[in-house]
C-alpha cells in the first residue's frame, strides 16, 4: 500500500472507528456545511454559462450583482462516458472557447487523480491515472459526491446536480504530498474595459478538512491575468469552513477587486493556484469560475425635482458598490450640466463618500460654473455606496435632462435625471371614479365605460396649486385664492348634478393644496347612440401677482356597443295541388321577425335572401328603426313556388339574415336563420300488363312474365332499382309507389313459346301523373294513363324458353345492387292457381 493511500486509511479508519453514531453526525454535519454555504451563497444561476446583465441605474445605494464577463461550467464537452483531461477540455462560448493549462501535477499527467472533469454520473476511474486508481473504492466515490454537491449549492434540482461536470483534485500520491502548483490557468483572453474593476471568483467543495487538525486545508490564491501577467487578487482562500467535518464542505470563494487602468487596453484571463503542498490540501473540487465585471454603478437625482425660477435644487451623485462589496478605489466622475443650468451661488458641496486609499479625494463645484468633477473617489471593504451632493439653479424655465451623455466616468452610467424650473401654476384632473358605484381607478380601467340606459357614472374634479415652494425661499407666497372649478363643455343628453366641492368653490388653496368636487350623471339611450361622452372642466386661481392661472382638463367616457340583431325565420307551406305532398307547384311562405338584441339603436333594418331575391320577390320590414328590445316585422310580398330543381334537390333551404346600420353608420349584421322544407316528387301506382294474341285480334293477359325497372344513366338503361312489382293477377303486375322520373323496364322472363322483349323499354312518369314510352319497343309496349301493356307474338325460333333479352342489364344491374347493399329485388306475381307467389329478381 502506498504511503498516501496508507495516510487516507488510516485517516477513515481512525473516523470509521469511533461508532456509528459520529457517522451520522459527521454526514449531518456535513449536509449543514453545504446548506450553510447556500444561504449565504451566490446568486448566479446554475452552470449557466450566460453572461448576466449589466448593473442598471435606478436603484442606488443597493448593491447588483457584477457582470461575469467570462464563466467555465466545464460541460462544453460531455464527461457522461469517461472523464476529461483538463489539458484536452475545450471551453464553451461563455468561456471565450478558452483551452486550459496547470502544473504538472495538478493535471493527468501527474498520475494523482488531478485535472480531471467529470460528474456525479462519470462512471469509473481513469485506469491511466494510477493515482485515481489508489483506494479506489472511495476516490471515486468522493469525488462524485463533490460534483453533485457543488451543482445542489448552485441551485441545480438532484437531478441536474447529478451530471453537473466539475475540475477535480485528489492527490492519491505515494508519500501523501503534493507541490504548490497551479490547477486552472486560461489560454484565451477576453477584452477589457479600461477604468472598469474585476474580479475572480468561484464555487469548490473540499473533504479531508480536519486533516492533520485542519492544518492541511487548501490556501487557494485568485489571479487576474492581464495581458498574460498574473496579477494577484486574493491568497490563503479556504472552502473549508468547519475543522471537525470530513465530508464534503462547499464555498464559493470571492477575490478582491482590480482596476484595469483608464486608458489602457487589457486582455483577461484567470489563474488558480494552490499553495498547500499536502495530499490532503488539495482534496478539492470546483466549479463555475468567472471574472467578473464589478464596477460600481453611479446615479443621479434631484431633489426636488420641480423649483420656482430662480430657486436651487441639491443634485445627488451616488456611487453603488457591486454585491461582492469589494474595495473600489479612485474612481472619478466629471458631470458637464445642461445649458443654463448652473452651480448655486452657495455650492453646499457634501455626501457621505471620504478618502480611503490611493489618490486623493477632491470634489471640484465652484459657485456659478457649469460642470461639477469627482476625483480619487473610494469605496471601502464591504461598503455599500457613498453620495456626492451638490446645490443647483436656473433662471430659465424648462426641464433639464442631465444623464450619461452630460457624464465622463469610469464607472457604469447613469440614467436620465431631470429638474424642471417653473412658475405658479395650477392643474385640474378630472376623472371618472365609478360607474354604477364600481370604483375605477384608471383611465385604462376596464370598469371606465357605460353600457346601458340607467348607468350612473361619477366624475371627480381635482383642482390643484401646483405652484412650487423654492427649498430655501419660505416667505414667497405660493397661495393660489378665489380657486373655482366650471363646466366648460359636456356632452350628455341630460344634465349633470350640481358641484359638490370640499372646500367649497372661491377658497384659497396653499401650494400643494387641492379642492376636489363630485357630480353624476344618468346615462340616456342618446347618450349611448352618440358615445362618447366627453366633459370640459377648467380650473381657475388668483396669484399673488400677476395674471390668473387657470388649466383644462377633458375627460371622454367611452361606451361599449354591443350591436345585435337576431332574426327568426320561419316557412308555412300552401299544398296547391292538395296531394299532401310538399311538392312541384307548391308555395311555401316566408316571414320574419327582427329583434334589436344589442344596447343601441339600429337603423336601415332589412331582411338578405338570396334564394328570394333570385325570384324577384322583395321583404318589407316595419318599422326600419329599432331601439333595443324593439322588433321589427317583415315579409315577402309573394310566395316561394317550388321548382323542379327543388324536386331534384328534395328539400328547398333557405338561408336569410338581416342587416342595420349604428348610429355612426357602422353595419350590424344578424344571425343567418335557416328553413329547410323537404320536397318530393309526386309518387304513382305504376301497371304493367303482359298480353298475347289467342285468337286474331284478341288479346289476353298471360301468365309467365317477370319484370325489372331500371335506373336511367344519362339516357341509356342503367341498374336496376329495388322496387317490389306485386302480382295482381294473371299477367298483371303492380309497383304501388314509384316517384316521378324517367326508367327502362326490362321483361326477364317470357311465357313458354313467347319472346322476351329485345332490348328495355324507356319510359317517362310525367308531371300529369300519367306514363309515356319515349324508347324502345316499337309497338310492341305501348302506355295508357298508368298503365304499360307489353305485347307479345309467338317466337319464330325458340332455342330455350324465352331469350337473352335484357339479361346483360339486369346481370349488371344485379350485380351492381347486390354489391351496393345486397339488395334483390323481388317479384311477386299470382297465376290462376289461388295465393300463389312467384319470387323474381
Amino acid at each position: 500500500m502506498s504511503i498516501r493511500s496508507h495516510h487516507r486509511t488510516t485517516e477513515r479508519s481512525l473516523r470509521s472507528a469511533v461508532a456509528p453514531r459520529r457517522r451520522a453526525i459527521t454526514r449531518l454535519l456535513g449536509v449543514l456545511a453545504i446548506a450553510g454555504v447556500l444561504v449565504a451563497g451566490a446568486t448566479l444561476a446554475p452552470n449557466s454559462g450566460i453572461t448576466a446583465a449589466a448593473t442598471v441605474p435606478g436603484t442606488p445605494g443597493t448593491p447588483q450583482p457584477g457582470t461575469p464577463v467570462y464563466t467555465e461550467d466545464f460541460s462544453n464537452q460531455s464527461a457522461a462516458l469517461a472523464a476529461r483531461s483538463i489539458t484536452t477540455y475545450v471551453g464553451g462560448a461563455a468561456a471565450a472557447n478558452s483551452t486550459y493549462t496547470a502544473s504538472t501535477q495538478y493535471t493527468p499527467a501527474g498520475n494523482q487523480c488531478n485535472g480531471w472533469i467529470m460528474s456525479g454520473a462519470t462512471p469509473t476511474a481513469p485506469v491511466t491515472d494510477l493515482g485515481c486508481l489508489n483506494n479506489v473504492s472511495t476516490t471515486w466515490t468522493t469525488l462524485q459526491q463533490m460534483a453533485r454537491a457543488l451543482g445542489v449549492a448552485q441551485g441545480q434540482t438532484t437531478t441536474q446536480a447529478a451530471t453537473n461536470q466539475v475540475l477535480t483534485s485528489y492527490t492519491n500520491a505515494t508519500n501523501g504530498a503534493i507541490a504548490a502548483g497551479t490547477q486552472f490557468r486560461t489560454v484565451n483572453t477576453i477584452p477589457a474595459i479600461g477604468g472598469h474593476y474585476y474580479a475572480v471568483s468561484a464555487y469548490f467543495a473540499a473533504v479531508n478538512c480536519p486533516a492533520a487538525g485542519g492544518a492541511n486545508q487548501p490556501k487557494e490564491t485568485f489571479s487576474l491575468l492581464v495581458n498574460g501577467t498574473p496579477i494577484v487578487l486574493s491568497t490563503g482562500l479556504n472552502p473549508c469552513t468547519n475543522n471537525t467535518v470530513w465530508e464534503t464542505q462547499i464555498a464559493k470563494l470571492q477575490s478582491a477587486a482590480y482596476q484595469v487602468p483608464v486608458g489602457t487596453t487589457a486582455n483577461l484571463g484567470l489563474m488558480l493556484y494552490n499553495a498547500t503542498a499536502t495530499g490532503a490540501g488539495n482534496d478539492v473540487a470546483f466549479d463555475l469560475p468567472q471574472i467578473v465585471d464589478v464596477t460600481p454603478q453611479l446615479d443621479k437625482a434631484f431633489s426636488p425635482t420641480v423649483i420656482t425660477n430662480g430657486s436651487t435644487s441639491k443634485m445627488t451623485l451616488t456611487v453603488t458598490n457591486t454585491t461582492d462589496l469589494m474595495a473600489k478605489s479612485d474612481w472619478t466622475i466629471t458631470d458637464a450640466l445642461p445649458t443654463n443650468l448652473k452651480i448655486a451661488a452657495a455650492p453646499n458641496v457634501g455626501g457621505t463618500c471620504t478618502q480611503r486609499t490611493g489618490a486623493a479625494y477632491v470634489v471640484t463645484a465652484p459657485a456659478g460654473g457649469t460642470s461639477v468633477s469627482v476625483t480619487g473617489g473610494d469605496l471601502a471593504l464591504g461598503q455599500a455606496s457613498c453620495t456626492i451632493t451638490v446645490d443647483v439653479t436656473s433662471t430659465v424655465n424648462g426641464t433639464y435632462i442631465n444623464g450619461p451623455a452630460n457624464i465622463t466616468t469610469n464607472l457604469n452610467p447613469p440614467a436620465n435625471a431631470s429638474l424642471e424650473v417653473i412658475q405658479p401654476s395650477i392643474d385640474i384632473v378630472k376623472s371618472i371614479t365609478a360607474v354604477n358605484g364600481v370604483a375605477v381607478t384608471s383611465d385604462t380601467d376596464p370598469d371606465k365605460v357605460y353600457s346601458k340606459v340607467g348607468d350612473v357614472i361619477t366624475y371627480s374634479f381635482v383642482a390643484t396649486n401646483t405652484t412650487p415652494k423654492a427649498a430655501t425661499n419660505t416667505t414667497l407666497n405660493t397661495n393660489l385664492t378665489n380657486v373655482r372649478i366650471t363646466e366648460d363643455t359636456f356632452s350628455g343628453a341630460g344634465d349633470m348634478t350640481t358641484l359638490s366641492c370640499t372646500p367649497i368653490q372661491g377658497s384659497t388653496l396653499a401650494s400643494g393644496a387641492t379642492m376636489t368636487c363630485t357630480a353624476t350623471y344618468v346615462v340616456q339611450q342618446a347618450d349611448l347612440d352618440s358615445a362618447p361622452l366627453t366633459n370640459v372642466a377648467r380650473a381657475t386661481g388668483t396669484p399673488a401677482v400677476g395674471p390668473n392661472v387657470t388649466d383644462t382638463d377633458d375627460e371622454i367616457i367611452p361606451a361599449t356597443w354591443t350591436p345585435a340583431l337576431v332574426l327568426d325565420k320561419t316557412a308555412s307551406v300552401v299544398d296547391i295541388d292538395q296531394d299532401g305532398v310538399t311538392g312541384l307547384g307548391d308555395h311555401i311562405m316566408y316571414a320574419f321577425t327582427v329583434t334589436n338584441t344589442g344596447n343601441i339603436t339600429v337603423a336601415n333594418i332589412t331582411v338578405v335572401d338570396d334564394r328570394l331575391t333570385q325570384r324577384n320577390i322583395t321583404v318589407t320590414c316595419t318599422p326600419t328603426t329599432i331601439a333595443p328590445t324593439q322588433i321589427s316585422t317583415c315579409a315577402a310580398n309573394a310566395p316561394y313556388v317550388i321548382g323542379q330543381a327543388d324536386v331534384d334537390a328534395k328539400k328547398v333551404i333557405n338561408t336569410a339574415y338581416s342587416t342595420g346600420t349604428d348610429p355612426k353608420g357602422g353595419p350590424v349584421r344578424s344571425n343567418n336563420d335557416s328553413t329547410e322544407t323537404p320536397v318530393e316528387p309526386f309518387r304513382i301506382p305504376l301497371k304493367i300488363e303482359k298480353v298475347g294474341e289467342a285468337a286474331a285480334n284478341t288479346w289476353v293477359r298471360m301468365d309467365g312474365s317477370s319484370f325489372a325497372v331500371l335506373a336511367d344513366a344519362n339516357g341509356q338503361p342503367g341498374t336496376a332499382l329495388p322496387f317490389t312489382i306485386n302480382g295482381v293477377e294473371t299477367g298483371l303486375f303492380q309497383i304501388d309507389s314509384i316517384p316521378a322520373g324517367t326508367y327502362w323496364l326490362s321483361e326477364l322472363t317470357a311465357p313458354d313459346g313467347f319472346s322476351l322483349l329485345a332490348a328495355p323499354v324507356k319510359f317517362v312518369i310525367n308531371p300529369d301523373r300519367t306514363v309515356s314510352i319515349t324508347a324502345g319497343g316499337d309497338q310492341a309496349v305501348t302506355s295508357t294513363g298508368q298503365i304499360i301493356t307489353v305485347r307479345d307474338v309467338p317466337a319464330l325460333t325458340l332455342p330455350t324458353t324465352g331469350g337473352t333479352g335484357a339479361l346483360p342489364y339486369i346481370l349488371a344491374g344485379s350485380l351492381t345492387v347486390l354489391g351496393a347493399g345486397g339488395l334483390a329485388l323481388w317479384v311477386r306475381r299470382r297465376n290462376t292457381r289461388a295465393d300463389t307467389t312467384d319470387p323474381q329478381i
